[in-house]
């Protein structure tokens, strides 16, 4: 999600904390025993944190919009590319916002500013436009994207709708055919995507609606029977604040939980999607949390309101998005 803010730039923060005493994913330690330990600071616009098999995290808009940092696993900090520069379009100015890493290390983005979806190489140095437009149509705001085990990627444009005026989209990229395809529309505020472990369902934040909806993917990648899996105003589960909390960036991890960022309250809600309710909830350091990555049995998360990113050492392991495994 995008909010207008005129932060001050602070300098780059790396906080350096041992490793948790057990393997990752051997046991997940329980909410009330963590904390998100601050991880780095100096973003204008914190989103979209998405972390390539070194461990290096990347983040859009470092000390300025337009900007995608990295972060080194050492804490060295540098503006790893500026879009503005890298692709630059006439009558808009290209601004990140979701981030994702194909499994050839490349960096794949939604605009949100030029509303395209672009992938940058993994030196940051060239950036390809990969769509801007269905069937002669542009794109308005590219706001989040994922991926699935065959490359394929999803991306929601939100079009500036409201929840009075619902006519944001979804897509799929086809990375075969390099054709684009609109998966569903109508809808309010699409905004976080995610693609489950066994690839049989698309889960989608509707930010306007307070909900996140799944739908059924076909074989050839094509989504039926949506359905709303939860909506955080009348959660399934009453020991969690319920309410109109806006959903933003989520992830899975590899057993197929589904941890969602929450603009509105700060917290990062884990989904079963199976069941269609929360089944933990941990604090995400502040906030406007825009949205959370895995590495190595850690949650990365992207708070706006602090121009930071944070850490939750969850001893969880993420979904392999890129299979290598």
């Amino acid at each position: 999600m995008q909010f207008n803010q005129s932060p001050s730039l602070a300098a780059v923060l790396f906080v350096s904390i041992a490793c948790l005493g057990r393997a990752a994913g051997e046991t997940e330690l329980p909410p009330d025993s963590l904390r998100p330990r601050l991880y780095a600071t100096g973003f204008a616009f914190a989103e979209g944190p998405a972390l390539d098999s070194s461990g290096n995290l990347y983040v859009v808009n470092y000390r300025e919009k337009g900007t995608i940092g990295r972060i080194g696993t050492d804490g060295t900090a540098e503006i790893f590319c500026d879009l503005r520069e890298l692709c630059p379009v006439e009558g808009r100015e290209p601004r990140g916002n979701g981030l994702k890493i194909d499994s050839e290390g490349r960096l794949i983005v939604a605009d949100q500013g030029a509303g395209r979806l672009l992938r940058v190489a993994a030196d940051g140095k060239q950036a390809e436009v990969l769509a801007d437009r269905h069937e002669g149509r542009r794109f308005q705001e590219v706001n989040d994207v994922c991926l699935d085990l065959d490359g394929n990627i999803y991306f929601t444009d939100p079009a500036g709708s409201t929840a009075e005026k619902p006519n944001g989209s979804i897509y799929r990229y086809d990375i075969k055919t390099k054709s684009t395809h609109v998966l569903d529309t109508g809808l309010a505020y699409p905004n976080g995507i995610a693609v489950t472990p066994d690839q049989k369902h698309l889960c989608v934040s509707e930010t306007a609606q307070f909900r996140v909806l799944i739908y059924e993917l076909t074989d050839e990648k094509r989504t039926q029977h949506r359905r709303e899996l939860i909506d955080f105003q009348r959660a399934a589960r009453q020991d969690y604040p319920i309410g109109k909390f806006m959903p933003d960036g989520m992830i899975f991890d590899a057993a197929g939980r589904l941890y969602v960022a929450m603009w509105t309250n700060g917290v990062i809600n884990v989904i079963d999607v199976s069941e269609g309710r929360i089944i933990r909830q941990y604090d995400a350091g502040g906030l406007n949390a825009t949205n959370c990555h895995f590495h190595e049995g850690r949650l990365y998360i992207t708070v706006a309101s602090k121009e930071a990113v944070f850490r939750l050492d969850l001893n969880v392991l993420g979904f392999d998005y890129n299979g290598k495994d």
